[in-house]
């Protein structure tokens, strides 16, 4: 890396050598940002991927051991396959701003790709499940039918070998192309899941599925919806926005939004344990045992405080 250059205002800069390796950004090499503000953006990225870690990875436990019992019942092997990248996702972030905090920038490269690779088997296994329930709702009588389980597999073997050769790929292109071929990737499905959100939303009327089984499957689609929404589309469009110089004006008001929206991505694992709460059966039984404690501690502390004030 560089010497920074001498003093020319409250900030010192530095060259575009300083920047690491990243698809997720609009080419950041055209820009000299204050090497200062960089330093903090890393250090509170750093700050926020371990908390997201440490959170993530105990609930991403929790659920493959919840996920465990009913795999041969309830056929959630895309979950399954959704948190396995949830695991490669946490992992491969939280290790790329260790090293980068470190300044270690020759695993950029293989470990970005590592994260990539975990972000694209996450946006795929999102539109399996959004497909799964669709079918549960719409195609009734085929999907009870068919081997569901055997052709889960299927499709999670084939995803699994379509994202990795992309990933190959991916590493033969530039950063600049790469950029754009990445947001393309994870723009692309976006539209499958609102068709399949739309689709389940008009064919509850002449479906033979329980009452109660509608609402989660609807449930767990719109959440799907959202996930994709708030994880992904926001980051997509602060990236699209970046080809157009009048838009930022400033270059670190631009790093702000694009750091912010990636930390959006970072917390996708935490929004797919919520998934994966909804798609159970005792998901209302749940939910009703939260509230539950919550309000009887909220009950039981406006007790003390009134047992409190009557002793003063």
């Amino acid at each position: 890396m560089e010497e920074p250059h001498n003093q020319t205002s409250a900030y010192d800069y530095t060259e575009p050598t300083f920047f690491y390796y990243d698809p997720f950004y609009y080419d950041v090499s055209d820009h000299s940002y204050p090497y200062s503000i960089i330093q903090d953006f890393q250090t509170i990225l750093l700050i926020v991927h371990c908390l997201i870690f440490s959170v993530a990875l105990p609930l991403i436990c929790v659920a493959f051991h919840g996920l465990h019992s009913v795999v041969k019942t309830n056929h959630v092997v895309y979950v399954i396959n959704l948190f396995i990248s949830d695991l490669i996702q946490v992992f491969a972030k939280l290790i790329l701003s260790v090293t980068r905090q470190m300044h270690v920038y020759e695993v950029d490269l293989p470990m970005m790709l590592v994260y990539i690779f975990g972000v694209g088997l996450n946006v795929c296994f999102m539109v399996c499940i959004s497909a799964e329930r669709y079918t549960m709702i719409a195609h009734t009588v085929w999907y009870r039918n068919m081997l569901r389980l055997r052709i889960s597999v299927f499709v999670s073997v084939a995803v699994w070998i379509l994202i990795l050769i992309s990933c190959v790929i991916l590493s033969t292109i530039s950063n600049d192309n790469l950029s754009i071929v990445v947001l393309v990737g994870m723009l692309l499905p976006y539209p499958l899941v609102v068709s399949f959100f739309v689709g389940t939303w008009r064919a509850l009327s002449r479906t033979s599925v329980p009452h109660n089984d509608q609402r989660q499957i609807m449930a767990t689609l719109a959440l799907v919806l959202c996930v994709y929404t708030i994880s992904f589309l926001p980051h997509i469009v602060i990236i699209i926005l970046s080809r157009f110089p009048y838009v930022y004006t400033d270059p670190v008001s631009q790093h702000k939004w694009e750091h912010s929206s990636e930390i959006l991505i970072a917390l996708n694992p935490l929004f797919d344990f919520l998934l994966y709460v909804f798609m159970r059966k005792d998901a209302k039984d749940i939910f009703s045992a939260l509230f539950s404690c919550f309000y009887k501690r909220h009950e039981a502390n406006t007790v003390q405080t009134y047992v409190t004030e009557a002793q003063v």
